[in-house]
């Protein structure tokens, strides 16, 4: 019997082999995207999202076809990196049908012409979804309950990057979520604002009310913090923050006893603007002209 550390999955044996492709993308945070996408725009934006991490040096050029055996003689594959605290990335992996059914990855909808496939290699951990307004949703979207610790902080990065380059993320248990076309979910933020002292709501609803002239005020009841609502518009989180706050990689350096003390977290919640962005084109015969979409 091997003795693990607190560091699993990472703390493997010198013998013991890396994860079989599958299984990765199976038991782990996915980000799926396009067989075009460079992997440098991906590697370049994790670096602004954990500014202390370097990528591995690349053997070979391109993605690697990890379902494929190779030789001995040949290139290694991409090694996997630590990223953050009992996180590792791997990828970019080249999607064949047969690793696709291995790892249960769909074959229809969204993912299905996406051809590379990147891990953030995580240990889950969930917890169960309590009561409230927005419980039905996250169970459908979270079947097996929400990610908390490092799972968490992979999947947020996972979701973050499809959302900038128009991929595909999909959580262990759950289904595959398009954040570009997909309605936002409950807790998501487009923006987030880290401050010294909490602004009072009515300060902070007489600052935006230029921009957004009805705000509705809703207590957090627990937490210290309150929500500015426009219905199908604009939400505004607000909350402490202190010691225990987990905070992006990038500005863990600047932290202090003294700042961050609050976080203003923005949300978009407008519908039409989601369907104007994404609304399919009309199909049209050879040689015909298409008039205006009507409003």
């Amino acid at each position: 019997m091997v003795a693990l550390s607190a560091r699993w999955p990472f703390a493997r044996p010198a013998d013991q082999a890396v994860p079989r492709p599958d299984r990765l993308l199976r038991d782990n945070p996915v980000l799926l995207l396009s067989a075009l996408q460079a992997p440098g725009t991906v590697a370049g934006l994790i670096a602004t999202w954990h500014p202390g991490w370097r990528p591995a040096d690349h053997p070979v050029d391109g993605p690697v076809d990890a379902s494929v055996d190779r030789p001995a003689d040949a290139p290694a594959p991409p090694a996997p990196t630590p990223l953050a605290d009992d996180i590792r990335w791997h990828g970019p992996l080249r999607l064949t049908p047969m690793l696709r059914a291995d790892a249960g990855l769909p074959a229809t909808g969204p993912a299905a012409s996406l051809g590379l496939a990147y891990v953030a290699e995580a240990r889950r951990a969930r917890t169960k979804i309590g009561d409230s307004r927005h419980a039905d949703l996250l169970r459908l979207r979270y079947p097996q309950g929400l990610p908390a610790g490092a799972e968490a902080e992979a999947w947020h990065l996972v979701r973050g990057l499809a959302k900038r380059l128009r991929g595909v993320a999909r959580l262990p248990g759950g289904p595959v979520h398009a954040p570009h076309q997909d309605a936002p979910l409950p807790g998501d933020a487009d923006h987030a604002v880290f401050g010294h002292e909490m602004l009072p709501w009515i300060v902070l609803r007489e600052i935006l009310r230029p921009i957004v002239p009805e705000l509705t005020r809703e207590v957090v009841r627990g937490a210290g913090g309150y929500i500015l609502r426009h219905r199908d518009l604009l939400e505004v989180r607000v909350r402490p923050a202190g010691p225990g706050t987990r905070l992006p990689h990038a500005l863990r350096g600047r932290a202090d006893e003294a700042w961050p003390r609050c976080i203003y977290e923005f949300c978009d919640t407008s519908p039409i603007c989601r369907v104007l962005r994404f609304r399919a084109r009309p199909a049209r015969r050879p040689g015909t002209r298409l008039g205006p979409v009507p409003r």
